[in-house]
């Protein structure tokens, strides 16, 4: 089966601020959610060490990045680097104020200087994908 070639100039800006900020939106509101209703004791450990999600969300970030970085001529490649930007962005930001600003508990996690310090960054990265947005729409049409 042959993959849909299509230049990333064809698919738009819209398109790929949808494929990130969506994603990225949604897992936000959905780890939030999930956490808020678990155990504050639940913790994932991988050979004995605690593993928060900002360190997952790293190791999706950094692929997607690579792939974004090379490009790709496959529509499937394109998308599934842009969805795992959006959804690694959010699992980052999502703990950056948690483990900077508190004890790092799991009772801090549901505090709200947590929350609060996650939703601002997480509105931040909004702002900026939508300046970037915006700009790439003028560059296309120039």
């Amino acid at each position: 089966m042959r993959h849909q070639e299509t230049s990333v100039e064809q698919e738009g800006p819209q398109r790929t601020l949808l494929l990130i900020l969506v994603p990225m939106l949604l897992t936000f509101a959905i780890q939030r959610t999930i956490l808020h209703h678990s155990s504050p004791e639940t913790h994932v450990f991988v050979g004995g060490y605690l593993v928060h999600h900002l360190f997952s969300g790293a190791l999706l970030l950094i692929p997607s990045a690579f792939m974004i970085a090379f490009g790709s001529r496959y529509r499937p490649v394109r998308t599934l680097s842009r969805v795992l930007l959006g959804v690694g962005t959010a699992m980052v930001l999502d703990e950056i104020v948690f483990l900077v600003c508190t004890d790092g508990s799991g009772e801090a996690y549901r505090n709200r200087v947590s929350f609060w310090g996650a939703f601002l960054l997480i509105g931040l990265a909004s702002a900026t994908l939508w300046s970037i947005y915006r700009a790439a729409r003028k560059w296309s049409t120039s």
